[in-house]
């Protein structure tokens, strides 16, 4: 086979790849009534999300829901994931943050790198798992095939040298997180209308980041939006204090 012909079977595949996860998307968001959700809150998990629960840093009993769509691909996601995480810590057990996938049609990988985390996720390790995707976006945006999977691994294996590989592995194509994924996807798509990522809510309002570049911007506009759904709720405002904290 030339080199020419490998590249353009290669492409092919690729493309084939792409129709067939799109159509289990599609497939799945006809036979789900996803009307019977509610995209502002934490999500229980049930058959039609593979029974794999909403995954969810902070009180999960909290009033105040902060959601966020993310594609791993994405280098904006990969941005606001530190200062997400920062907030976080400042407003620790009055907030719960939740993360559901949204892997963007455009970008190759998303869906591999989403079924990376959903599978590190299975072992205890879904927010290592985001942080260390992110952080080397670089490493698997490009790879394909069983590259692409050794990649995924090793990244698994550094935050979790304890963790079962082989295991890891098999779940990356297990249907129960293809299930989880697409439900993740159709609930942004269908109830929270995600036109791009990285989308953010708070307790089911759009959060508009576009004049928000720069990280203090960033971090101001969620503190105020945070701060008056919690005054609305005659909770503590304002970053955490030893007030707050007690």
């Amino acid at each position: 086979m030339s080199k020419t012909t490998g590249i353009v079977l290669g492409l092919i595949i690729l493309a084939f790849g792409g129709l067939l996860t799109w159509s289990i998307i599609q497939s799945q968001a006809k036979t789900i009534n996803y009307d019977q959700y509610d995209s502002a809150k934490i999500i229980p998990p049930d058959d039609n999300n593979g029974n794999i629960p909403e995954h969810v840093r902070g009180n999960a009993e909290s009033p105040i829901v902060l959601v966020e769509y993310g594609d791993m691909q994405c280098a904006g996601c990969a941005t606001a994931m530190p200062r997400i995480t920062k907030l976080q810590a400042e407003y620790g057990d009055r907030v719960a943050f939740v993360f559901r996938n949204f892997p963007i049609q455009g970008h190759p990988n998303a869906r591999a790198a989403a079924a990376a985390l959903e599978s590190a996720g299975l072992q205890g390790y879904f927010w290592e798992m985001i942080d260390t995707l992110y952080a080397n976006q670089a490493l698997w945006s490009a790879e394909s095939g069983s590259t692409r999977t050794n990649t995924f691994a090793n990244l698994f294996q550094n935050i979790a040298p304890d963790g079962d590989i082989a295991k890891f592995k098999e779940d990356l194509g297990d249907i129960n997180t293809e299930k989880k994924i697409t439900f993740d996807y159709n609930i942004g798509n269908k109830l929270s209308k995600v036109l791009g990522t990285p989308a953010f809510y708070i307790n089911g309002e759009s959060i508009d980041i576009s004049e928000s570049g720069a990280e203090n911007e960033f971090l101001e506009l969620f503190r105020t939006t945070l701060d008056r759904h919690l005054k609305e709720l005659n909770l503590p405002t304002g970053p955490a204090t030893n007030e707050t904290e007690e």
